[in-house]
């Protein structure tokens, strides 16, 4: 993809004419649905709850820990197909992957899915 840019503003997507993957091609999303990357409600930091039970700025360190605390509870309280993972068809193909293989490896289950119809 090459990314049009005013500044530091993302103003545009269009598909790469020399890419070997898309063959200069692009799906819908991937050249209009681009809005999101700096819209003014995107989180720029991790949230934890805290014991009040309000969100919390935390490090990515804290954040990530909880998490995996919590993905395990799950799957020790429930079993492996306690987890369902949905994969977002505004991520790359790369996150997607991801997605997959932390569900199916981790887990163990194939409750896998994502939202790119359209």
């Amino acid at each position: 993809m090459d990314l049009l840019t005013r500044g530091n503003q993302l103003i545009g997507v269009q598909p790469a004419m020399d890419g070997p993957a898309n063959l200069g091609a692009l799906c819908v999303k991937g050249q209009f649905a681009f809005d999101f990357v700096q819209h003014p409600d995107r989180l720029a930091h991790p949230l934890v709850r805290g014991e009040d039970g309000e969100l919390h700025q935390a490090g990515w360190d804290e954040a990530l820990d909880r998490a995996a605390e919590g993905f395990l509870r799950v799957r020790e309280r429930y079993g492996r197909h306690a987890a369902y993972g949905v994969a977002s068809g505004r991520a790359p193909h790369e996150a997607a992957y991801t997605m997959q293989k932390f569900i199916r490896g981790g887990f163990g289950t194939n409750h896998i899915d994502n939202c790119s119809r359209a």
